[in-house]
């Protein structure tokens, strides 16, 4: 007499569906059974039919092979190291060995007064993604152009991902773009100390919403100048917007990167921590690096 297709789901002496024909309840059971350790059941493990994944789960539980949860990937941390620069052309970075010296980073940031070629060796020979603000010695992105000045060369370049009061993802980072200093002439990309606390109130909300739903407002607060008190100047033109410390207060960012106050002493204190996030100057180069839960 001929077999079956379906006989060999069937182990000799009962009468048992196949595991794909089983009702939902069914497997419940079985798989509490095996929980427990009851043997009047037969597993399917050794009946011979194949295996699916809660079975295999199941059966390397029972056999106590240590089973890797699947939440545990949720708590891998991711780790990307960035490349910063500011202000000043360093000559480790514009360099023919800047694959070898930078090839590891997975992000570039400029914080400022820095010259499109420059900018655009970096991108082009690391192969990275780029992101930049705009300093006080930066073309003003929204000065009135002459009907020559429209198509000049200098104006037909990209931006280089330049963002300006926005928050801007890229390599799995939030980014929020803060350009210019404080105002002391006529130059361009410089305000006062009250209107960039208006500007601020206005992505007030938005950062708080952030902060609700993701336990920070942005990953990196990338700005020209830094917040007033820490690592500004003296004089003038050098410091800093008070507005800024509140709000790294309310943003909770991993890093506030900065540039526009020039290091000629390398023993200057670069770093600083304010309310959990590190504030760093870039001046030249420097790298960073965020270990973030992928």
């Amino acid at each position: 007499m001929a077999v079956r297709p379906l006989a060999r789901f069937f182990p000799a002496g009962r009468h048992r569906r196949a595991p794909f024909l089983q009702s939902s309840h069914q497997r419940w059971r079985n798989a509490s059974d095996h929980r427990r350790g009851t043997t009047h059941r037969r597993s399917a493990c050794t009946s011979g039919a194949p295996l699916s994944s809660w079975q295999t789960h199941l059966h390397q539980s029972v056999q106590g092979t240590p089973v890797r949860d699947v939440r545990e990937d949720r708590l891998l941390m991711a780790r990307i190291d960035i490349l910063c620069v500011a202000d000043e052309v360093d000559l480790l970075v514009y360099s023919p060995q800047i694959a070898e010296r930078f090839g590891h980073v997975g992000l570039v940031l400029s914080a400022g007064d820095l010259p499109d070629e420059y900018l655009e060796y970096i991108s082009s020979m690391l192969n990275r993604p780029l992101v930049s603000i705009a300093g006080n010695h930066d073309r003003p992105e929204r000065a009135p152009l002459g009907i020559f000045q429209k198509y000049s060369e200098e104006n037909l370049r990209p931006t280089f991902g330049r963002i300006r009061f926005s928050i801007k993802k890229e390599s799995g980072l939030s980014i929020l773009g803060l350009p210019g200093c404080i105002r002391y002439n006529q130059g361009p990309n410089q305000f006062t100390d009250l209107w960039m606390t208006i500007r601020l109130l206005r992505m007030l909300p938005k950062l708080l919403i952030r902060r609700l739903l993701f336990g920070r407002a942005v990953d990196i607060i990338l700005a020209h100048s830094p917040p007033r008190g820490i690592h500004d100047g003296g004089d003038p033109a050098h410091v800093g917007f008070s507005a800024y410390r509140w709000l790294i207060r309310i943003a909770r960012p991993y890093y506030f990167v900065h540039g526009h106050v020039h290091l000629y002493d390398l023993q200057a204190l670069r770093e600083a921590d304010y309310f959990g996030t590190t504030i760093v100057n870039v001046y030249g180069h420097r790298i960073i690096s965020i270990e973030k839960e992928g």
